[in-house]
C-alpha cells in the first residue's frame, strides 16, 4: 500500500482487479491478511473463512492506524515525489560501474541488474558497508526503502552502495 505512488499498485497501470489480496502493506509490521472482491466474484460470506492472519482486535487496530496515517499524510504522494530522486541516484551509481546493466523501478521499489551473477557478492559487500538489500536473482538486487525515506537517506544509501560496488 503506497509503495508505487498510489494507494494500491494497480492504480498505476489503469487496470482494476476483480479480487485483491492485502497483507504486509496492510499490517504495518504486524501479521494480518485480507482480500477484497467485487460482488460478482465473491465466493465467501462473513464467517466462511478464517485464518491465522485474518484479523483480530490488535492487528485490525494496527492496520487501521497505519492506513489512516498513510492517507492523512499523503504517503503515496510523497513516494511519487521521491521516485525520480531514488532512480536518479541509482542511475548515477550505475554510470560509475560498467558491470551494472540496468536500473529500473516504480515508486519506492527499484532493482539494479548486473552483467554477471554477482548479487551474492554485492549483498555481502553492501552489508559490510552498512546497507541492507535483497537479492531476488543472481544478477539483481532490490531496493525497498521505507515509504517515508528522506533524500539524505537515499544519498547515504547510494554512497554505501558505491563503496560496496567498488570492492567487486
Amino acid at each position: 500500500m503506497g509503495r508505487l505512488g498510489s494507494m494500491f499498485g494497480y492504480q498505476e497501470y489503469g487496470a482494476e482487479p476483480d479480487v485483491m489480496t492485502l497483507a504486509k502493506g496492510l499490517g504495518y509490521g504486524v501479521p494480518i491478511g485480507a482480500f477484497l472482491s467485487k460482488a460478482h466474484c465473491q465466493a465467501l460470506v462473513p464467517g466462511d473463512h478464517g485464518s491465522t492472519f485474518g484479523g483480530n482486535a490488535l492487528t485490525t487496530a494496527a492496520g487501521y492506524a497505519g492506513t489512516k496515517f498513510l492517507i492523512e499524510n499523503d504517503i503515496p504522494g510523497q513516494v511519487k515525489d521521491m521516485e525520480p530522486y531514488l532512480l536518479g541516484r541509482l542511475n548515477e551509481v550505475k554510470d560509475r560501474f560498467s558491470f551494472v546493466s540496468e536500473v529500473r523501478g516504480k515508486g519506492l521499489l527499484a532493482a539494479m541488474d548486473f552483467e554477471d551473477n554477482i548479487s551474492p557478492q554485492v549483498l555481502t559487500n553492501s552489508n559490510e558497508a552498512g546497507l541492507l538489500l535483497n537479492g531476488p536473482r543472481p544478477n539483481t538486487i532490490r531496493f525497498m526503502p521505507p515509504l517515508t525515506v528522506a533524500r539524505e537517506e537515499i544519498d547515504e544509501a547510494a554512497e554505501r552502495l558505491s563503496t560496496a560496488l567498488s570492492n567487486i
